[in-house]
């Protein structure tokens, strides 16, 4: 990809959104939307395109994460990458062919993930 990637983030703490705002842009990218539920999430979805979504596993209100994601991929083809601190979580509801980065983690390991995840083809 040439250029900043548009990217969503979905996390329910206000403190982590920023943090993970902050490091997106400070890498070079546009961050549009920062939800926090994944009705905002799929309402966003619906009304622009994104290079990637940054999804937490664990949101505000009755569906998470993953359902979150289930839904903005059937709105737009989008890369994924999801944020949790329980990987386990992701294996056992068949979504650990995707992405995943750790929580907590460390600026460059989010850099690493975005390379390849925004990797031309």
């Amino acid at each position: 990809m040439a250029g900043p990637a548009r990217i969503m983030v979905i996390e329910d703490e206000p403190l982590i959104a920023m943090g993970i705002q902050m490091m997106l842009e400070g890498l070079g990218h546009e961050v549009p939307a920062v939800v926090d539920c994944a009705a905002d999430a799929v309402a966003a979805a619906a009304r622009e395109r994104f290079d990637l979504v940054l999804a937490d596993v664990r949101l505000k209100g009755d569906e998470d994460g993953i359902h979150a994601v289930e839904r903005i991929l059937a709105l737009q083809p989008v890369a994924v990458l999801f944020l949790t601190g329980n990987p386990d979580e992701l294996r056992l509801r068949g979504f650990d062919h995707m992405p995943v980065l750790a929580k907590p983690f460390v600026p460059a390991s989010l850099e690493r993930a975005l390379k390849r995840l925004l990797a031309p083809i």
